[in-house]
């Protein structure tokens, strides 16, 4: 079901409505969408494109496929440079740091609880004046299950792992 272009412009316009937004609500923040594998990801895009053509460059597929993927990265991690929203295949979910980034999009299962923390981690660095002046104090994370898109707030609030299914 990940895979089927209605789940994917759903999710995709559950995003673009209920994102973090910067710049006062003109564009939305710094996401990475977590992708199962690089045709999933491709798929992402290409409905992307298709349903935001005003916003060419927006998103991006980072991954293993890219020959120059560090570029990319750079470009993502660079507050006032597109793309706001990178489609990562594990390129994103642990060991990078871009403060910006205010969504976050599960569209694949994540099996392992430690790799699970470390992508929910990519939402948690602190930035100073990133939300309309004030201090990033929270961070969104969508929830893809089943034909529902569940976005849940997160910051300074404990999650544990009951809230969160594992």
């Amino acid at each position: 079901w990940i895979f089927n272009a209605d789940t994917i412009k759903e999710v995709l316009h559950v995003l673009m409505t209920n994102g973090l937004t910067v710049d006062y609500g003109q564009k939305l923040g710094k996401t990475i969408i977590f992708a199962k594998n690089h045709t999933h990801a491709e798929k992402i895009l290409e409905i992307f494109n298709r349903q935001y053509p005003h916003l060419p460059g927006f998103a991006m597929v980072i991954d293993n496929y890219m020959t120059y993927a560090q570029s990319a990265i750079d470009e993502f991690s660079d507050p006032k440079k597109l793309p706001q929203i990178a489609i990562s295949v594990d390129m994103l979910d642990t060991g990078i740091d871009v403060p910006e980034v205010v969504n976050l999009v599960f569209f694949k299962k994540v099996m392992s609880k430690a790799k699970f923390w470390q992508m929910i981690g990519r939402g948690t660095r602190l930035c100073p004046g990133l939300l309309d002046g004030e201090d990033k104090e929270k961070f969104y994370i969508f929830f893809i299950s089943g034909l529902h898109c569940l976005p849940l707030e997160l910051f300074h609030r404990c999650i544990t792992p009951e809230a969160t299914g594992f």
